[in-house]
């Protein structure tokens, strides 16, 4: 009998042919522009080589660093603020799908959370940022309308370079993230106060995205269940934003939380070396799933193909997302797909994730060879 977890399921009109979701993580492939190098697209090749169903990139910037030369960096995100990059992505779509996999972009702006040193962060309200002395821009409604148009042209950017869909990148403490939590957007305006209003920056996004390219083109999110931090999203309201995104056409929720800057252990917890800790966010997948009719997807310490089987089977989610796992086995799918159904082999120790933000490619610093 076939597990529910290898079954497939469609999300929009995008057909996956199982329920395994690479979540994003940063790969630092590109050069200081955002401009993909070649090494990222041999990392994404062998994950769809490895049997995963969707792979949705590390954050491409929807506005890269102007002021940087650009060569290649060593830890840079990729961008896809500009059509000469649309090239570079048809071949690495054009790659992953001949190995059976789909592919979305998830399109992202830092927020009160960029680096100062590169350029000014910015926000929806000046809330300074956790235990720094940094301040971020509080955002005009001019700019905010500017913004949503560089959000929907990286939709259309990503669209013309055939990937299968565009992930809206709402989580951990980022720009879209931070319209959406009532610790960091107190405006006044029809940008904050009530939850529609915070919800409205991401409904513009999605309207004027489906303007350029139409409806049929799944538009997902990741998007925050709880921030973990005082006065700020809570479970409960996410619910409430879920509806409120599903009804607006939103095509998948990934359901996530914790704001980076202020508890990176909320987002990737260490430790996760027993089925207990695994599927941290699950009761609020569960909470989602419940008031929405679109596809669900969990991410946070899965590590077992029996979670992620039990998670499907009772109504949890609807589809399983890993990272880290991914970086340590890249064909973990085709492994326990051909028998082999020992736990991922990630210890979560996150020397990935802390060393390549000392500069340096992601990859797995457990694994040998």
């Amino acid at each position: 009998m076939t597990l529910e977890c290898f079954k497939p399921i469609t999300i929009g009109n995008m057909k996956l042919r199982n329920r395994f979701v690479r979540s994003a993580t940063v790969e630092g492939m590109a050069t200081n522009k955002g401009q993909p190098i070649p090494l990222l697209k041999k990392f994404y090749s062998d994950l769809a080589d490895g049997g995963i169903a969707l792979i949705i990139t590390g954050a491409s910037l929807v506005e890269s660093y102007k002021n940087l030369p650009d060569i290649e960096g060593v830890g840079f995100p990729s961008a896809i603020d500009n059509d000469r990059f649309i090239r570079d992505w048809q071949d690495i779509v054009s790659e992953v799908h001949q190995h059976g996999a789909r592919i979305a972009m998830q399109i992202v702006h830092p927020g009160r959370q960029d680096d100062p040193n590169l350029r000014t962060p910015i926000a929806p309200s000046a809330v300074p940022l956790e235990n720094k002395d940094i301040v971020p821009h509080e955002m005009t409604v001019e700019e905010i309308h500017a913004m949503v148009e560089k959000f929907a042209q990286a939709g259309r950017r990503a669209y013309e370079s055939g990937f299968d869909a565009v992930q809206l990148h709402g989580g951990h403490g980022y720009l879209i993230s931070n319209f959406l939590s009532p610790y960091t957007n107190r405006r006044t305006d029809e940008y904050g106060g009530s939850t529609l209003n915070r919800a409205r920056f991401v409904l513009d996004i999605l309207k004027r995205v489906h303007e350029l390219i139409g409806t049929h083109f799944p538009v997902p999110i990741k998007m925050n269940c709880d921030d973990f931090i005082e006065g700020g999203m809570t479970g409960h309201e996410a619910v409430a934003i879920a509806k409120i995104l599903t009804q607006a056409g939103i095509a998948a929720i990934e359901v996530t939380g914790g704001i980076a800057s202020n508890n990176p252990q909320r987002t990737y917890a260490k430790g996760i070396n027993k089925r207990e800790k695994e599927a941290y966010f699950r009761s609020y997948a569960k909470a989602i799933k419940e008031n929405i009719s679109n596809p669900v997807i969990l991410v946070g310490g899965l590590r077992s193909l029996e979670v992620s089987e039990k998670l499907i089977t009772d109504g949890i989610t609807d589809l399983v997302s890993m990272s880290r796992p991914f970086i340590r086995e890249p064909g973990l799918i085709q492994r326990w797909m051909e028998g082999d159904l020992k736990r991922a082999q990630c210890i979560s120790c996150n020397k990935c994730h802390d060393n390549m933000y000392w500069g340096g490619y992601l990859r797995c610093y457990m694994k040998k060879g």
